[in-house]
């Protein structure tokens, strides 16, 4: 199982560094992602469109794409019993509060099934924070 952050996942619908590794990462996995992925992955589209980086006719493609692999996915909610991993977190490593719930929630689900979970995101900082806390890691820039 692989938990992606949104700072990989838009990779997958908008051509960039990284693009092609993602394609191939998320290829056969089971993917399992917060919440909070949504709302920040619509943003991401809608910033990208409005700077002009994908056209508008673009933009709905993607978004269609992405509302079809969102039913495919396992969403894990925010919910009490992640907020003292939060807290921990975000305690240790000073982390901005969606990178703490994104890192908190693959923390959560690893305890939960007792398998090993790829924590997949291009945020550094996020991935340095994961490894510390025992997760393996993947960045899609740098992917082979």
């Amino acid at each position: 199982m692989i938990y992606l952050d949104t700072s990989a996942l838009v990779k997958k619908y908008v051509a960039e560094e990284g693009t092609e590794s993602m394609v191939t990462i998320v290829q056969n996995s089971v993917i399992a992602t917060s919440r909070l992925t949504y709302p920040e992955i619509l943003s991401a589209f809608v910033r990208r469109s409005r700077a002009g980086d994908i056209t508008s006719n673009k933009s709905k493609e993607i978004l269609k794409d992405f509302e079809s692999d969102w039913d495919c996915f396992t969403i894990l909610d925010i919910h009490e019993e992640l907020l003292p991993i939060v807290k921990h977190i975000i305690e240790k490593y000073s982390m901005k509060e969606a990178d703490s719930i994104h890192l908190s929630s693959a923390l959560w689900l690893k305890n939960i099934i007792r398998e090993d979970i790829a924590f997949v995101a291009s945020d550094i900082n996020l991935l340095t924070a994961a490894s510390s806390e025992g997760m393996s890691i993947i960045n899609p820039v740098v992917y082979k």
